[in-house]
């Protein structure tokens, strides 16, 4: 019994032994899958974020172009306007000169008139008691003290000061100056009080561009979403959609980054916004 026994024991014994050996490799197979496969997703996560720093970028190198271009145009201008109305500007300094000066004189006159001709009429005798059934004379009137006069040319600096045009301007030179806070407060108040202006579509885009800045890429994606959709016949919108973009593809929305960048070439084939973003999609290919 016991040599018919042995050779069944050991036979079962090889197949247990054969089974964990045909095992092993098997599950180091496993292992080695798994760690190439974390490997990967780990690769994929690094790609993401480098596209996310590579989109923050881009957006810095466009706007600063954009800057530099408006900065050109805005003094272009500005050299225009004064070599076309440097005589006349004279001009009319000279005329609210005189304006102020006839003022001056026409007061003057008017003060001179209500007194009496003699110097003694201007400080009266102390008046005699009266006497019984007599009848008090009238006091004269005081003259009245003139209204204070302001100057026309100061008037017009105020009113220039307030001028659509001056508010976004300061709120554009806190932009440059890299104050991004103190830019979006303006130009969020320079909306608030001109919704209407033609300038009001940039200082919204300001603004998106500011917090874009400031890496609140939530906030700057609402601030270009507000001009898209409160200005969307502006010239300003095809710009606002590739900053919404990349403020979509920093914070990891990649489909939705996509899809806006499509749209912009579709609604504006021929904009410089329409070739950056065909770039940009090849780039993501």
């Amino acid at each position: 019994m016991r040599s018919i026994l042995n050779p069944a024991l050991l036979g079962g014994a090889l197949l247990v032994c054969m089974q964990a050996a045909a095992q092993q490799p098997a599950a180091g197979q496993n292992r080695g899958v798994i760690e190439l496969m974390n490997q990967v997703e780990a690769v994929n996560v690094e790609l993401k974020r480098l596209r996310g720093e590579l989109e923050v970028l881009t957006n810095a190198l466009d706007n600063a172009q954009r800057r530099q271009r408006d900065m050109y145009l805005d003094l272009d201008t500005r050299l225009r306007r004064l070599e076309g109305s440097g005589g006349e500007g004279a001009q009319l300094q000279d005329k609210a000169h005189a304006e102020l000066e006839a003022r001056v004189r026409r007061l003057e006159a008017a003060l001179a008139a209500r007194e009496s001709p003699g110097t003694a009429a201007a400080v009266p005798a102390a008046p005699a008691a009266p006497s019984v059934g007599a009848v008090a004379a009238p006091t004269p009137p005081v003259a009245p003290t003139p209204p204070s006069v302001q100057s026309p040319a100061s008037a017009a600096a105020t009113a220039d000061a307030n001028s659509p045009r001056r508010v976004y301007d300061a709120a554009l030179a806190a932009y440059r100056g890299g104050d991004y806070q103190g830019a979006i407060a303006a130009f969020d108040a320079f909306v608030k009080r001109f919704p209407r202006d033609a300038l009001a579509p940039n200082a919204q885009y300001w603004i998106g561009d500011s917090w874009f800045n400031l890496r609140d890429f939530r906030a700057a994606a609402n601030a270009q979403q507000a001009l898209i959709s409160g200005y969307p016949d502006s010239t300003k919108v095809p710009d606002a959609m590739l900053n919404l973009s990349s403020a979509q593809s920093a914070l990891g929305e990649g489909a939705a980054a996509r899809k806006t960048l499509e749209d912009v070439i579709a609604k504006y084939p021929q904009s410089d916004a329409a070739e950056k973003a065909r770039q940009r999609l090849g780039r993501l290919n």
